[in-house]
């Protein structure tokens, strides 16, 4: 019974299909499954009755439902379909004309994309090759027999992302052309890659967004400057200049962004703030604007946050195994105040997500106030501050303590009330996490005491201090090794005998970098690859300085010491490792470079 439906499936789904397959198709791929012992048969009856109920393809419904892999699904419909599978899908082998023959849309909706044409046929990449009315269409499309392969679905979407951003649309406005495909805007948050508009100006400042996004852009600088209008975008802590347009469009493009940041257009004498929200390659990106006046016309600067990003474990953030031991004790704790420091844009708050995420259980209530809300956690309640409504920090903390907390998380603690909240909070038996702007770990401790809190709450409600900054990782794919002089590795701190030796011990740190062979470390090619843009680096980690509260920093914060006494005691009495230290391990393991390290570390005084 099983060869006759296997028959009957394939002969429906010859290409080009002319009939829709039946249900017995599901039937088929079911009872192949079973063969291969992915499923019981108790399993495909309730799977097939789930099916009955809710309609769809079984394959997906078993996917859905976390019963299978995709993966187990496409082996089966290979064996059962004779079609070959791949599991990845190369954006750059597609061929883009041939691929634009199929509407953006329809590809989405139907899971499929035409590679290149052979002398055999078309190649197309598909999830689903039952949907055999859709299979008639692409024929019909592409002008030729195909050839379907079998290929995981998030693998073709981001292929469709990709190959159809190269699509014809790009707009001159007398700078750089963008080839980059073409946004519209939504309310309803319709991918910017489904929608087109023939506005000129609207194209171009919807690709500037496009083009950030597919660069891992954090920021858009919008900047008019005397003759021209420059963009710049901020990849990996480092400015670009990306484009220019002709200063004639200069206010057209800044009203362009004003209106989709719901901002007032006529007003360019103030500051202004606003947000953009839009779906962007399947993303929902979240957009800051903010605009400043200048003596050329405004400017304005967008900070992209990914809503749809994937929170981030502390291991792959750069936290050495040391640290992840004490910062797993003092996510635990009942009680008391951890604070994260460093300058803005330092990955804080990313921080104390990634923290967040590692306890949060629904035996715990766990609130936040943010400005703003850059990533929403499932199961965690969080407010977005508001100055025009008085809705701050400090107003909302109070409130909190009224809703049986167990954790608070506050953005940042920037003056006495916030403060003096938090240690309110913590000394009544809740844990608060929160950031302070200071150079090191111990500047936490006096900057509260400038805020005014008194040193005695200070010492009784901190638990731990982590101060950090964020490194460029060098790129996997292009980093070169070479051999440092004495000179490169004394001004990291690294004793030169050792490290030659290879006597130096180095901190454990997860990591899926090789390390350098002895007597050498990595640094960046230059001119990079392609898969770096030509940078040598790709994406950044963390550096790290964590000061526990101990009866010494204590003793010193009750006596208000400075920040430098605090910060010798806690390397000699708890074995501290200064930011600059931090880096030196992460140089040594092949992750960054020293000249990183140097760049956002200041030397330690003695």
């Amino acid at each position: 019974m099983l060869d006759e439906d296997v028959t009957q499936v394939k002969t429906l789904i010859g290409v080009p299909a002319l009939a829709p397959a039946p249900a017995r198709g599901d039937l088929a791929l079911g009872k192949v499954l079973c063969k291969q012992g992915k499923l019981t048969e108790a399993e495909l009856s309730e799977a097939l009755r789930q099916q009955g109920e809710q309609g769809g393809r079984l394959g997906d419904l078993l996917v859905r439902t976390g019963i299978l892999e995709e993966g187990d699904v496409l082996r089966a419909l290979s064996e059962l379909l004779d079609m070959p599978v791949m599991n990845d899908l190369k954006p750059e082998e597609c061929d883009t004309d041939l691929a634009l023959k199929v509407p953006i849309n329809f590809a989405r909706q139907h899971r499929l994309i035409p590679i290149r044409r052979t002398e055999a046929g078309v190649e197309l990449a598909l999830s689903d090759p039952l949907e055999v009315h859709a299979l008639d269409d692409v024929a019909r499309a592409v002008g030729g027999e195909l050839l379907p392969i079998l290929v995981p679905s998030a693998k073709i979407i981001e292929a469709i992302n990709k190959v159809y951003a190269r699509q014809e649309g790009g707009v001159e406005l007398g700078g750089e052309k963008n080839e980059d495909e073409e946004y519209g805007e939504s309310e309803e948050l319709t991918d910017i890659l489904d929608l087109t508009d023939e506005a000129p100006i609207i194209r171009w400042v919807n690709s500037l967004m496009f083009q950030a996004v597919k660069e891992r852009a954090s920021d858009i600088h919008i900047e008019p400057r005397e003759k021209e209008l420059i963009v710049r975008y901020r990849i990996d802590g480092n400015l670009q200049e990306i484009k220019s347009a002709n200063r004639n469009y200069s206010n057209s493009i800044l009203s362009r962004v004003k209106i989709m940041a719901g901002l007032n257009i006529a007003e360019k004498r103030l500051p202004q703030d606003g947000r953009i929200r839009r779906k962007i390659a399947g993303k929902d990106i979240d957009m800051r604007v903010a605009t400043a006046p200048g003596i050329n016309g405004e400017r304005i600067t967008i900070r992209l946050l990914d809503r749809s990003s994937v929170l981030h474990d502390l291991a792959d953030i750069g936290f050495g195994e040391d640290h992840l031991t004490v910062i797993n004790e003092l996510i635990h704790r009942p009680h008391g105040i951890v604070l994260v420091t460093g300058p803005t844009g330092s990955g804080k708050t990313t921080t104390l997500y990634a923290c967040l995420a590692k306890i949060n259980t629904p035996d715990l209530n766990i609130l936040t106030v943010e400005d703003p809300v850059e990533y929403q956690l499932e199961g965690i309640t969080q407010v977005p501050i508001n100055s025009k409504i008085e809705l701050t920090f400090a107003s909302v903390l109070r409130s909190y303590l009224r809703h049986d907390p167990d954790v608070i998380m506050v953005g940042e603690i920037r003056d006495g009330e916030t403060a003096s909240m938090a240690i309110q909070a913590s000394l009544t038996g809740h844990l608060v996490f929160s950031t302070v702007h200071t150079n090191d770990a111990a500047g936490a401790i006096t900057r509260l005491v400038d805020m005014g809190i008194e040193p005695f709450l200070v010492a009784s409600s901190l638990v731990g201090l982590l101060a950090q900054r964020l490194v460029r990782r060098l790129c996997p794919d292009c980093r070169e090794l070479y051999t440092p002089t004495h000179e490169e590795l004394e001004k990291l701190g690294i004793d030169a005998k050792a490290f030659f030796s290879g006597n130096l011990r180095v901190p454990p740190l997860r990591s899926k970098y090789t390390p350098p062979p002895k007597g050498q470390i990595y640094k960046a090619r230059d001119g990079g690859c392609p898969r770096c843009a030509k940078h040598g680096y790709l994406g950044r980690m963390g550096i790290y300085e964590l000061l526990l509260i101990d009866n010494e920093v204590r003793q010193l914060a009750l006596k208000n010491a400075d920040s430098n006494t605090i910060k010798q005691a806690a390397i000699k009495h708890q074995g501290m490792r200064t930011l600059r230290d931090d880096g030196a391990a992460k140089v040594l393991v092949g992750v960054t470079t020293i000249e990183e390290v140097m760049m956002v570390t200041a030397e330690d005084k003695q």
